[in-house]
């Protein structure tokens, strides 16, 4: 009777997870948690062993952009140098004049770019959205990224995240967990982005008239699993507290490469805008 009794349970659970997106584990006395991802529903997390302090560099930029290529030189070696500290991301929008053809453009990155002023000015780059005064530090990233970043990265960081990431049957599941280092009063969002590598295309070079048909463009922004400007994060904000939530996207587009994809995950004031901290992983 009571092998009947667990079979109806399981079978209920796992009716209820199919319906609602959810995903089901099994614990090691033999119940079952299941964990709501539809929606990306908070619960009480497991904390975050790596409480690193790391930095997000957005690059905006465009394929007519000839200083871009020298930009992308100079923050490998930035990102190289900061040995997972630094995440970039290159992000490209909607401009005639310099992303043209719009092989990446994205609605998203044409909504960042006109709130963060960086519109028809390329190469332009912002380190984890920070302001200088009432405007953002936006800056030429082709020299003098450690200036932006040291400040940061040199800190302890309030919020230590962690995230992974799978894929199965089309659908990608990010897990993210938060740990509260310091209490944080203010509202707080957690944007989530598709990011991919090694992609071929054609890129202006620094001479202003070579094209190079076959350029390797890295860490080029696909999508959003969340809203562009973030979901908001279910929490006190009180140090000690830990949280965590599975997002679900199905939202792959079939020019993706999922093995050179990957997810980077920050976490933001909502008001501001400021992010606080990010994390990068890939796609199992």
């Amino acid at each position: 009777m009571k092998k009947i009794v667990l079979s109806l349970s399981i079978i209920i659970l796992t009716a209820f997870a199919i319906q609602s997106c959810d995903k089901i584990e099994q614990n090691d006395d033999g119940t079952y948690t299941v964990y709501s991802g539809a929606v990306g529903e908070w619960i009480n997390g497991n904390g975050v062993a790596d409480k690193s302090q790391r930095a997000l560099l957005e690059k905006y930029t465009g394929l007519r952009c000839n200083n871009c290529p020298k930009a992308d030189t100079v923050i490998a070696t930035a990102t190289a140098q900061y040995n997972g500290l630094l995440i970039p991301v290159s992000i490209h929008d909607s401009s005639f004049s310099f992303c043209r053809p719009w092989t990446f453009s994205t609605p998203t990155g044409n909504e960042w770019s006109h709130y963060f002023g960086t519109f028809g000015q390329y190469p332009q780059a912002i380190v984890n959205r920070s302001l200088s005064g009432s405007s953002f530090d936006r800056f030429d990233p082709t020299s003098g990224i450690t200036s932006h970043v040291d400040p940061l990265v040199q800190q302890s960081a309030k919020v230590a995240i962690a995230a992974d990431a799978a894929c199965a049957n089309n659908t990608i599941n990010v897990t993210v967990n938060l740990e509260f280092v310091e209490t944080v009063a203010e509202p707080l969002t957690l944007t989530i982005c598709i990011i991919e590598d090694n992609l071929v295309a054609t890129q202006l070079q620094p001479d202003g008239h070579t094209w190079d048909s076959n350029y390797v463009h890295n860490h080029i922004f696909r999508d959003v699993v969340t809203d562009m400007w973030g979901a908001d994060i279910d929490c006190s904000g009180t140090a000690g507290e830990k949280r965590m939530a599975v997002f679900s996207t199905n939202k792959i587009n079939p020019d993706w490469k999922l093995e050179n994809c990957h997810i980077v995950a920050f976490v933001s004031y909502k008001e501001s805008r400021d992010i606080l901290n990010v994390v990068e992983c890939e796609i199992e």
